[in-house]
C-alpha cells in the first residue's frame, strides 16, 4: 500500500441510474482493504415518487455512510436550483466531517454538480466517471462539462470523449478511457426468466412487449411534456404490452407521471408502471424485452449493447456515441408508430461483450485509487 493508512474514498450518489452504474465500484472499494469507503445518499433514492431505490443500496448490503434529505417532493422548493443548493450545503457539512480523501461522482446530473462543487470548493480531490460526453437536448450537457472543470481526475467511457476531457483543458496523464461502467454488469452473464420477472414486477408479457424510460427534455420550455404526449399517442395505437419506469427528479417528471398513470389507468392489462426496476432486473428487461423506447442513456448504451432494438426520441441524447443500432425519431406520433412497428418486428441481435480479464471500468478505477500515490 503506497500510504499509511486506508485512503478514504467518498461515493455520492443521487439517482438510480447513478448507483447501478457504480454499484461494482462501490463494492470493490468496500472490499478493497487499503481503502474505505464513504458512500452518501441524496436526491431521488430518498423520494417516494421515484421508488425510494435507497432500499436498492440497502438490499445490496452496503453500508451508507450518509444520507442527505432533499425537498425533491416539495413543490414551492424543488427547482433544480433550489435541489441543488441544498445538495451542496449537505455536501460540504459531510465533507468536514467526513474528511475524504477523494469525492467521486458520475455524470452530469445537478446532484452531481452540487457534490463535485462542495468537494472541490472544500479542497478535496474530484474523480469524475463519464465525462466528456455530449446530450444536447439537456441542462446536463453544460453541467458535465462544469464537473469537468473541477475535476482532478477523469474516467471516460469512450476514447473520444477523452480526447473532448483534455481539449476542455485537462491534463492528458490525469484522463482514463475505461469504457462505460455498465460494462461491469455486462461481463456477468444475465439471467432472465419471463416467469421470474412477471413474479417481481406484475408485468404481463404479450405477443410483443416495449420498456419505456422517458425524462424530461430540460432545455424545452415545456420540459419535453408534448413529446412524451405524442409517444402516448403512438402507443396507444400500437398492439404492444407496455411496461413504464418512473421519469427521473428533473421539472416536468410530475407532468410525464400524469401522463404514464393516466394512461396504465386507462389501457390495464396493456400498460403497467414500476418506480424502478434495479440494475438487475432492468438488464433482465433488456434481454426479455421487444424494444426499448425513451430518450434515456441507457438507450444509447446498455440496450445497444445488449442487443434490444431502441428507439431513441427527441434530442435528449443528440450528441452522444450510440454503442450499437439506435433508431433516432422525432416527436411525432405518426412517425413514432411507424417506427414502432419497424423496430419491433426486427430480429434482436445476441450481443456478446468482450474485455479483458481484469481490465473492466471498476478493475482500472481500483487500480488508480490503490496504485495512485498523490492525488
Amino acid at each position: 500500500m503506497p500510504f499509511d493508512k486506508p485512503r478514504k474514498v467518498c461515493i455520492f450518489t443521487g439517482s438510480r441510474s447513478e448507483y447501478g452504474l457504480m454499484r461494482f465500484l462501490i463494492k470493490a472499494i468496500e472490499e478493497e482493504e487499503s481503502l474505505e469507503l464513504q458512500l452518501c445518499v441524496t436526491g431521488s433514492h430518498l423520494s417516494e415518487l421515484h421508488g425510494r431505490t435507497i432500499s436498492e443500496i440497502e438490499n445490496d448490503g452496503v453500508e451508507i455512510t450518509s444520507v442527505l434529505p432533499l425537498s425533491i417532493e416539495n413543490d414551492a422548493v424543488n427547482t433544480m436550483a433550489d435541489l441543488s443548493a441544498e445538495t451542496m450545503s449537505g455536501m460540504s457539512q459531510e465533507i468536514k466531517r467526513l474528511r475524504p480523501d477523494a469525492v467521486i461522482v458520475l455524470g452530469d446530473r445537478y446532484e452531481a454538480f452540487a457534490a463535485a462543487a462542495a468537494a472541490f470548493l472544500s479542497k478535496v480531490p474530484v474523480l469524475h466517471i463519464h465525462g466528456g460526453e455530449t446530450t444536447e437536448g439537456a441542462l446536463d450537457n453544460s453541467l458535465r462539462h462544469a464537473i469537468t472543470q473541477i475535476s482532478s481526475w477523469h474516467f471516460t467511457a469512450a476514447e473520444a470523449y477523452r480526447q473532448k476531457v483534455i481539449r476542455l483543458g485537462q491534463p492528458e496523464n490525469r484522463v482514463f478511457n475505461v469504457g462505460p461502467m455498465v460494462i461491469d454488469a455486462l461481463a456477468k452473464p444475465i439471467k432472465a426468466s419471463y416467469e421470474e420477472f412477471e413474479n417481481l414486477t406484475g408485468y404481463r408479457f404479450g405477443p410483443k412487449n416495449a420498456l419505456v424510460t422517458f425524462h424530461p427534455e430540460t432545455l424545452l420550455p415545456d420540459n419535453g411534456v408534448a413529446c412524451f404526449r405524442e409517444l402516448i399517442t403512438a402507443l396507444e395505437r400500437s398492439d404492444l404490452n407496455i411496461l413504464f419506469t418512473h421519469p427521473n427528479a428533473d421539472e416536468g417528471f410530475r407532468e410525464i407521471l400524469f401522463e404514464i398513470n393516466s394512461l396504465v389507468r386507462k389501457m390495464p392489462g396493456k400498460c403497467w408502471v414500476v418506480a424502478s426496476l434495479g440494475q438487475d432486473l432492468y438488464l433482465q428487461a433488456l434481454k426479455l424485452f421487444d424494444a426499448m423506447i425513451g430518450n434515456t442513456s441507457s438507450g444509447i448504451i446498455e440496450g445497444p449493447l445488449v442487443g434490444i432494438p431502441v428507439i431513441n426520441i427527441g434530442n435528449r441524447q443528440h450528441g452522444r456515441i450510440r454503442y450499437g443500432a439506435v433508431k433516432d425519431v422525432g416527436c411525432n406520433s405518426g412517425e413514432l408508430l411507424s417506427s414502432l412497428e419497424c423496430i419491433t418486428s426486427r430480429k434482436r441481435s445476441d450481443k456478446r461483450i468482450s474485455f479483458s480479464a481484469g481490465n473492466t471500468p471498476t478493475d482500472q478505477i481500483i487500480r488508480f485509487l490503490v496504485n495512485q500515490v498523490d492525488l
